[in-house]
């Protein structure tokens, strides 16, 4: 994404650009429709100029507010690039690798890899292209999801994924998650004393509430644990025949994850690691 946010602190051009993954299908793409999924940092450039330009508190008679101009907004975006090669859930170009199952460990904006993956389900009713059932993902796919207790990403759709992968009858084609795993963790507020940014929007909204989302999802559960050895184990056993493994997060989230994962006997070549 290229932005014209004006004077800005990151050089002498009025342009900012930021890398980000479409939650949305390349089918939306093609009918002009791009739904991404954005993080809003304190003192982030764009982000922090997104959430004043399409905030409706922020926007009063006259299109000016607070200094930002509301009734101008230049944003462009390039073609989506590809980063992970379906079905073999590679960076490169396909192997022929095809799985018999998958494990998703995903925490924070990295969570946005889970609908693009998904989609290659059902190909040709989500991505508008014919695709051979062997390049399609008819295989189970596990998800553990760690993140904040206020920084809950997608559960709603998580939520309708699970309840897809618990109907799927075993004669017909894989749909939705076989098994989802949520570790919570407090607020960052809660840990270092620092105010999340636009803390007055978490009063306006509140957290969604995770247990009440979930409660009767019979594939889901809940830890307040961050992601540990254990957690990395019991989802490994789960796995059936040849796996791959795919690893989104923080760079931190994605070297304490290769840890465990190594700590499980996982060979590196079943692993692929995204950054998000």
């Amino acid at each position: 994404m290229l932005a014209e946010v004006g004077t800005n602190n990151e050089g002498p051009l009025p342009w900012v650009e930021r890398d980000y993954t479409p939650i949305s299908s390349a089918l939306e793409w093609e009918r002009g429709r791009c739904a991404i999924l954005i993080k809003i940092y304190n003192g982030g450039v764009l982000s922090s100029w997104l959430h004043d330009k399409t905030n409706p508190a922020f926007v009063v008679k006259g299109g000016s507010s607070n200094g930002v101009d509301h009734t101008n907004m230049n944003i462009w975006l390039s073609k989506p690039i590809k980063t992970l090669t379906v079905p073999s859930l590679i960076a490169d170009d396909d192997d022929g690798f095809r799985p018999d199952s998958v494990l998703l460990l995903l925490a924070g904006t990295g969570i946005v890899a889970l609908p693009q993956i998904l989609a290659h389900r059902e190909p040709y009713r989500l991505l508008g292209i014919p695709v051979p059932k062997y390049r399609q993902m008819n295989c189970p796919v596990d998800l553990i999801h760690s993140c904040h207790e206020d920084d809950v990403l997608l559960l709603q759709e998580i939520k309708q994924y699970c309840v897809e992968g618990a109907a799927t009858h075993p004669s017909r084609k894989l749909r939705g998650l076989r098994n989802y795993t949520l570790l919570v963790t407090k607020p960052r507020s809660d840990v270092r004393g620092v105010q999340p940014p636009f803390q007055q929007a978490l009063h306006d909204h509140e957290a969604i509430n995770y247990h009440a989302v979930l409660r009767d999802v019979l594939n889901a559960s809940i830890y307040n644990s961050r992601l540990s050895k254990n957690h990395v184990a019991e989802a490994v056993e789960r796995l059936e025949g040849s796996y791959r493994i795919v690893v989104s997060g923080p760079d931190s989230y994605n070297n304490a994850a290769r840890g465990f994962l190594e700590e499980c006997g996982v060979d590196s070549t079943s692993v692929t690691i995204l950054s998000a």
